[in-house]
């Protein structure tokens, strides 16, 4: 009996222990960005405030949420993945309370629960916001917690850096 709560105490442990799972699912070889590397990043996100929504998108006439993520790192001479599905792919998930500036939150908006847009995290504290392109705002930033976006969060990472 005592051999089965140790064994299931350490499981929990073990599961509950970010470290050791961040350690077990890290990508080999990789690493992440520097705080100035993040910094650049998102001056060239906000340099898109205002651009219209348009699918495929990655320039001033229009973009969408993957698109700008995928233009303000290339600015800066980084290569990520172009679209949100492979770009949830594509970091160490991470709890929502570890966020930190330049993390990458995905969402399912859609009936179906599956990932359809995502934001780059540009403000910590006191309140979280991320910048994104919105279908009906074009990119923008916008309060992490507000209802709407706060129920449909499916992950965040903090992306690998190639």
């Amino acid at each position: 009996m005592y051999k089965r709560i140790l064994a299931l105490c350490l499981l929990v442990i073990l599961v509950d222990s970010c470290s050791f799972v961040k350690r077990m699912f890290h990508k080999p070889g990789s690493s992440y960005y520097s705080a100035k590397e993040i910094k650049a990043i998102l001056k060239e996100a906000r340099k898109y405030k205002g651009v219209p929504y348009r699918t495929g998108g990655m320039d001033t006439k229009g973009m969408d949420c993957s698109g700008l993520l995928f233009r303000a790192y290339s600015s800066n001479d980084f290569s990520i993945p172009r679209v949100s599905a492979d770009q949830a792919k594509f970091g160490e998930e991470i709890r929502l309370q570890d966020i930190q500036l330049g993390d990458w939150v995905f969402f399912a908006t859609g009936k179906v629960g599956l990932i359809n847009h995502v934001g780059l995290i540009t403000k910590e504290k006191p309140s979280i916001s991320f910048i994104h392109a919105s279908t009906s705002y074009g990119v923008r930033e916008d309060l992490l917690f507000q209802k709407f976006w706060l129920d449909r969060i499916v992950k965040i990472i903090r992306p690998y850096k190639n």
